[in-house]
């Protein structure tokens, strides 16, 4: 394995003293005992993992994960991916923009990885202001097989982006078959990477597995550098993929008479059934009776039946192994840096793309949509000068990460970015929740396919096609979605903080919903600082 070996025993040493070290952490920062906040002289590193359809509270299933860099750190509990889609969300992560400033609408042809203007990203940014960068696995879908941006080659399996120092990005497909490295992104025993122009495949092994080695090693190669370094590590679980497993759900009948096709994730054999006796329902189990409220493609889902809930509980439970597995990969990262003497002058960054239902709203599977299952995401922050074990209720978005992780370097761009630098929330504490979180999705089409489990929608009157069929505005209180069919949605989450019940045109909320209402066509195409201008003083917190 290239540039991993050489670091492995030192890791293995680290891990073996690394739950003494989380335990004895967690109960000083529980103590009340103040840890380091001095910056370290000059740039600090910056390590951001990135899972792949993490909902919030999937936390549960990685306490290393909460204990290494919550406990260490700060988690953002209100933590949100504006358009709930992945590759959307990652154009937002590069550029620091809502969709409608970047266009990347969906993953689906015309857009996914061939609709990013990729020469001012992120990585571009730093690698100005003086850091090494490095990417490894999921980047953007159409990686590998759709056109590269710059016209060099009718594919992209072997493209670079921009501002990658060294880039380990996973092929989407782009290999004929049959040739001795041809695995791809969703393949969790066959991956294949572009490995700065070289394909690079261990088949056989597990995926995350192999994500964290090579992070390890990437870790103790970067160390021996006097330049700063960024990583932007993205795994797929628990995102689903191959291979088919033999305790994968079948199709169950839908009591409409429709198939629903549960899509699992894949994970080794070592943690199957490790979450059975804690995982006893899926998360949306509890189903909604009533969905009057709802627009009208949600209103023609059935409610689930008892094998679907069956099949959805062994979802929940693949899922819950697969993150850890990833779980365990976070604290071989940070040993690594521990190990190399560069966890304190490091900021660690752990969160997901998008969020993703399990059953909420009659949604089997899937995202897009901006109730909080996909909305909300997990989010938690670690490094210089940041305090240990402490919780923000600011909003973070994926917009801001990177004007954040730009702030920690201490560089500036001259570029229209629409999120906010958060470093400042993260070091000091919350401001109170000012501005307006805006929640976009694609077009009509995108939005037909919001079930990944069962037929496309396709209801006897579509709407128009809009290119954001739904937009939307979350606040502290409330979650307000106008939809492209002239439906529209308000919940008042102080009450209904699982949005069953729409409170839109009760003449109880008018007012709010009217300031709403406002406040959304205002930032329906903001730039800028507009995307993060303050809200009347009726809809803040704080």
């Amino acid at each position: 394995m290239r540039r991993v070996l050489l670091v492995l025993a030192v890791i293995g040493a680290a891990l073996l003293t690394l739950g003494t070290t989380v335990v004895s952490e967690v109960d000083a920062a529980a103590s009340g005992e103040a840890a380091p906040a001095s910056l370290a002289a000059g740039q600090p590193n910056v390590v951001v993992i990135t899972l792949d359809d993490m909902r919030e509270d999937d936390l549960r299933f990685m306490p290393r994960t909460q204990a290494l860099v919550g406990g260490q750190g700060v988690t953002f509990d209100n933590a949100f991916s504006p358009y709930p889609l992945c590759c959307p969300s990652r154009s937002s992560f590069l550029t620091g923009l809502y969709t409608h400033n970047h266009k990347v609408w969906s993953h689906q042809e015309p857009w996914g990885f061939q609709a990013l203007r990729d020469q001012q990203t992120l990585p571009v940014w730093l690698q100005a202001a003086g850091y090494d960068t490095v990417f490894l696995g999921k980047y953007l879908n159409g990686y590998g097989t759709q056109p590269a941006p710059d016209g060099s080659a009718p594919d992209s399996k072997t493209y670079v982006p921009p501002g990658w120092t060294d880039w380990r990005g996973a092929i989407d497909g782009g290999l004929e078959a049959g040739h001795p490295q041809d695995g791809g992104t969703y393949r969790f025993f066959n991956t294949t990477l572009n490995d700065d122009g070289q394909f690079y495949l261990e088949p056989g092994r597990y995926q995350s597995e192999v994500f964290g080695d090579l992070t390890a090693g990437i870790v103790a190669e970067q160390a021996g550098d006097d330049r700063p370094f960024f990583l932007w590590a993205n795994y797929v679980a628990p995102h689903h993929g191959n291979p088919d497993e033999p305790d994968d759900p079948k199709p169950i009948t839908r009591d409409d008479g429709k198939k629903t096709r549960f899509v699992t994730t894949a994970r080794p054999a070592r943690v199957k059934g490790m979450f059975d006796a804690q995982v006893t329902e899926a998360p949306g189990a509890a189903g909604e009776d009533d969905v009057s409220d709802k627009p009208f493609f949600v209103r023609e889902l059935p409610p689930l039946n008892a094998a679907e809930l069956a099949g959805l509980l062994e979802v929940t439970r693949q899922r819950a192994e697969s993150l850890a597995v990833v779980d365990e990969q976070v604290e071989k990262t940070v040993a690594a840096l521990a190990a190399t003497g560069e966890l304190d002058d490091t900021l660690v960054i752990v969160t997901s793309d998008n969020g993703y239902f399990l059953g909420e709203h009659r949604i089997r599977q899937g995202k897009v949509l901006p109730y909080e299952p996909a909305l909300a995401v997990p989010l938690l922050v670690r490094g210089p000068g940041i305090p240990a074990g402490e919780v923000r209720t600011d909003p973070f978005t994926t917009v801001d990460v990177a004007p954040t992780v730009l702030s920690a370097a201490g560089t500036t761009v001259d570029w229209p970015l629409d999120g906010k630098d958060l470093l400042g929330v993260a070091r000091s504490g919350d401001r109170g929740w000012r501005r307006a979180v805006l929640t976009e999705t694609g077009p009509r089409g995108v939005v037909a396919d919001l079930d990944e489990s069962g037929p496309e929608l396709k209801p006897r009157d579509p709407g128009p096609d809009a290119k954001r069929f739904s937009q939307g505005i979350r606040t502290a209180r409330y979650l307000y979605v106008e939809h492209a069919s002239g439906e529209t949605e308000l919940y008042d989450m102080a009450v209904d903080p699982d949005q069953l019940d729409s409170v839109a045109g009760d003449p109880a909320y008018a007012e709010d919903q009217a300031a709403l209402a406002r406040v959304l066509d205002k930032m329906r195409g903001c730039r800028a600082g507009a995307c993060s201008a303050p809200m009347p003083r009726s809809l803040r917190a704080g």
